[in-house]
Order: C-alpha cells, then structure tokens, then sequence
C-alpha cells in the first residue's frame, strides 16, 4: 500500500495540474484568426496574422512554434495592436513576469531549428494582436511547377479558434511597402487539410476559411500550385510537385483509387439517379408549393367580404410581398415604390415644387425635401424602408433640396453599395407558412383589395371613412389600381379633391409619380444585378477548390504542435 502511494499522490498532482491548464485556457477566447500570405517574386512570403482575443488572468504570453522549416528560415517582422508597436527584445525569455512581457515581442530559437515567435498578452480584456513575420523560400521551384505546402495554424492551439480565415496573394515588396500583383485563377491550384472549410480561387487571391469552429484535433494546411513563370523562386528542386502533391492526398478526401469496372457501374447508376432527382424533385416540389398556394388563396377568398380599414397597421411591405406570395397581380417593387414616394407627399416629407426649366423655358413638377421623416405612425418593414428612402432623396437632391429623377439615378450609381442592404429589404420575400399562420390577416387585406377594386359599388360617403382616402390612394396605388379608385372617388365625393392641395396638384401631376419610382426602381435592378453577377463569379472562380480535406496533408513545412497562450 505504501508503495501505491507515491503514484496515487502524482496521479491527483496531475488531475490538478490538468485542471489548471483547463480553466486557464478557458478563461481565454479567439474570436477570430485571419491569416495572410503575402508570396513575393523569389519565394519569400511575409505572414501576417490577426488575432481577435479575449485575454483572461492566466499567462504571460502568446507563442507560435514554427519547425520543420526544411531550409527556410523565419525572421519576427513586428507586433502591433491599435497602431502600437511592440519592442522586438530579439532572444525571448519565457520565465519573465507578466509585466515585463507587456508591449515586447521576441524570438525562442530551438535546438532542432524551430522557432518560437512571442509576445506579452498585455492586460486582461479584449486584444486585437497583429503579427507580422518572414519566412524564406517557402514557396519553392518544381520541375513541373512552383508551389508550397504549408502549416498556417497548429493543432493543439490554445485557446481553440472560432473562426479562421486564411488569404494567399502574390505580392512585391515596393518602397518598403507590399503590392499586391494580379494571381489570375486559371494558374492556381490550391487543396486544404485538417479541417472543415471552405478553398476559394479568385482572380487575385486564394481564400481558406473554416466552417466550424477549431477543435483539438484540428490544424490548417494550406497547399498551392501555381503555373511555371508567375514566380521565380530562389530554391529550386529536381522533385515534381506531383509528388508533393501525392504525398499530401494520402489519407485524403482529395485521393482517387484506381476503380473497377463494377465501380464504374454503380458510379454512372447513381449519378443518373442523382440526375433525375435533381429535375424531378424540384419540379414536384414546385408543383406541391402550387397547389398548396392555391389551395390557401381559394380559402382566404371564400365568402370574402369587404374590409374597410387600413390592413397590417399600414405595413405596405408586408401587405405586398404577401399578396405576391400568393401570385396577386400588380405587386411590383415599382408600385411599392409609388406608394412610399405618395405617402411621404401626403405626410409632408416631399412636397410638389412648380419649377421652370431655365434651357427651355418650361415649367414642370418636380419633388422637394420637406420636413424630417419619422417613424411614429410606421410598422413591420416601412419603419426601415421609409425613412432609409427620405435619406436617399434628401441625399440626391443636393444643396437646392429640389430632386430631379437624373440626380436620383445619378446617386444610386455612385453609391451602389451602400444601398445592397436597402435593395436587399427592399425585395425581401413572404412565405406560404407565414401566409397561413397570418390567415385572419390575409382575409382582411384580401378583403380591403376588394373593397377599393370595388369602391363606386360601396358608395362610400361617411365623414369617418372619408378622412381614411389618402390611405386609401397610398394602397391602392400599392394594388395597381389607382387610376380606377382615383375615379371612383371622383364620381362619389368630387369635392374632396377640390378641397385637398396635394391630392388636386396629383391629379394635374399625373407623371411625377411613375418618374421617380421608375428612376429608384432601375437604381435597385442594377443594385441587384451588380450583386448577382459578383456572387456567380465567386462561383465561377472558385474552381479547383471546393471543401477541405480533414485527412491528408502529410510532407507539409512549417507549423508543429501547440501555441497561442502560455
């Protein structure tokens, strides 16, 4: 029993040694690592890493062990946060206190050739670390190719990452400074191991990113082939980068073994079943969602009577892309447009200017900027959509505060992007199961649709009812028929257009709607289309990567085991 002791007193000294590692490295966070590679013309690359960190109590310092450097040698460019330069100290020691590591940076050299990089963790709170170092021929000449394979991240880091993102470019070093140079897609080829994510090949960068969070288990290593001549590197080698290439896809996801004729067979069966699922289940599902449409859109008409307020508070988003949901005509983005520029007239944020036109002499309408929007009397989509339009104008419109629908288009040109996300909500989609959970709702706008389509045949006259007309002009320009309901009220009660200014200066002004909506709604195709033809060429370029390989990778330089806080 004595001599079981001693080993029962190590075992408990090293569950509590365990444990401290443990809650140490979980009272660290990384956030998010980003990584970039610049290549230069001879092979070298600078690497810079950005690591957004929570710090906790615990440890003085971040490392990144860098071996197996086959040749290469790695040299610490810097480390910097909030513009900060760290003081490189040259030779690192480990043993120092916390309070001294703070704002330096240095370098362990091993005894097997590795290297450490370190720096202070600095203060408990959130850091952003930018690491900047030199490591030399690591892309390297083939006889067939040129090209490295590379570990960025080590497995065993501490604390795990959440995300990584990973940039390769082909760069040059000009004034001091790194340029970066075109890396066309055609002449790239680039594989990834030991984790999950994503290789992209764009036409001037490589991206790797992770779609899950670092395990223990997990590393990045990044491989690139790239066409003879882009580079001239310093070492060369009589070894083909097929080999290398070989070599890492053992164990792979990437690797093809040789396949028999009954391989062959079922490979060719289940691509052709894959085939025709691939246009019969879309098609059926198309079918389905259909007659599931129009199954609920029969429900919601059945017995439908007139519904005279204002449905969904007034909501005309979400009153539109419902009704298109469910195929309604006339549920344009160019008609939602019309009813928000009429509502903001009828509200007061745009007034109708009477303007000459100085070249011919003219006189015309054109929309000015009144008074500020609000969203007091707004809901659902319009409480963003509204007012984010009221700036574009106010924006367009210039010093004079007057719009004219060039100076519009104008403006959405030149600030395509910043508008995606209007143009994004703008479109915005309804749903069949939000139809159907919003069924009593459905039936009172459905109904009010009616009501206005058929408004002589109401013959509305009560006060109460007419105090709601400019609503109901807003909405039915929604639905497409305002010119009808505009008639309609006309015939019923022709003094209320004699007695409202803005609804008679519409009547006179009959184009100034459809010119500024029209000018906002080619503005938003072209946003749209901008944003459609960027995605497909990301996918386009993206041949040659796909998804990473957890296996394989092996014959890789740098990386090692472990890093991040100690």
């Amino acid at each position: 029993m004595s001599r079981r002791l001693p080993y029962f007193h190590r075992g408990i000294a090293l569950v509590a040694m365990l444990t401290v590692v443990l809650l140490s490295a979980a009272a660290h966070e990384m956030r998010q690592m980003r990584v970039f590679v610049d290549l230069l013309p001879g092979g070298d690359a600078y690497i810079t890493e950005v690591r957004d960190m929570y710090i906790g109590s615990e440890g003085t310092e971040i490392y990144i062990p860098i071996g197996n450097l086959n040749g290469s040698q790695v040299e610490l460019i810097g480390v910097e946060e909030q513009g900060t330069k760290y003081n490189n100290i040259g030779d690192w020691d480990v043993d120092r206190s916390r309070s001294f590591k703070a704002g330096k940076c240095g370098v362990v050299r091993k005894s097997d050739g590795g290297v450490e990089i370190c720096w202070g963790v600095g203060d408990e709170g959130s850091h952003t670390y930018i690491t900047t170092y030199l490591v030399t021929n690591l892309l390297r000449g083939y006889s067939d190719a040129d090209g490295f394979n590379y570990m960025f991240v080590n497995p065993g880091i501490r604390p795990l990452p959440e995300n990584v993102e990973l940039q390769v470019r082909r760069s040059q070093l000009t004034d001091g400074k790194l340029e970066q140079l075109p890396l066309p897609a055609d002449s790239v080829k680039a594989w990834a191991f030991r984790f999950r994510g994503n290789v992209e090949i764009g036409d001037s960068i490589v991206r790797v990113t992770t779609s899950e969070a670092f395990s223990s288990e997990s590393a990045m290593i990044v491989m690139c082939r790239f066409e003879k001549g882009m580079f001239n590197p310093e070492l060369e080698t009589e070894k083909s980068f097929e080999a290398v290439r070989e070599r890492a896809f053992e164990g792979s996801d990437y690797g093809v073994k040789e396949r028999s004729a009954w391989d062959t067979f079922w490979e060719e069966t289940i691509y052709l079943i894959c085939l025709a699922l691939f246009f019969f289940v879309p098609l059926l599902t198309a079918i389905y969602t259909w007659w599931q449409k129009r199954k609920l859109k029969k429900s919601i008409e059945k017995d439908l009577t007139w519904y005279r307020e204002i449905p969904y508070k007034g909501d005309l988003k979400h009153s539109q892309m419902m009704l298109k949901e469910l195929s309604y005509k006339g549920m344009s983005t160019e008609n939602l447009l019309q009813a928000y520029v009429l509502r903001m007239i009828y509200n007061g944020q745009l007034l109708i200017k009477d303007v000459r036109y100085p070249k011919t002499g003219k006189t015309g309408q054109l929309l000015g900027i009144g008074k500020p929007m609000t969203t007091e009397q707004l809901s659902g989509e319009d409480v963003y959509l509204m007012p984010r339009m009221y700036e574009i104008f106010k924006a367009a419109a210039g010093d004079d505060q007057i719009l004219q629908p060039k100076e519009l288009t104008n403006y959405m040109g030149k600030h395509a992007e910043q508008l995606e996300t209007f143009a994004q909500r703008l479109n915005k989609k309804g749903s069949l199961s939000t139809a159907k959970r919003e069924f009593e709702k459905m039936r009172d706008l459905v109904g009010f649709r009616k009501f206005l389509k058929e408004f002589t045949i109401s013959n509305e006259r009560h006060a109460r009812e007419v105090t709601l007309w400019k609503e109901y002009l807003v909405f039915a320009t929604l639905f497409g028929c305002a010119d009808q309901v505009r008639k309609d009220m006309k015939q019923i009660n022709p003094e209320f257009f004699q007695m409202d200014k803005i609804t008679s200066q519409l009547e006179t002004s009959t184009l100034i709607l459809p010119n500024y909506s029209l000018a906002l709604d080619n503005g938003i195709n072209r946003i749209n289309r901008a944003v459609a033809e960027r995605e497909a060429q990301a996918r386009r370029s993206s041949g040659g990567g796909g998804f990473s390989s957890w296996g394989g990778g092996g014959g890789f330089s740098g990386g090692g085991g472990g890093g991040g806080v100690r």
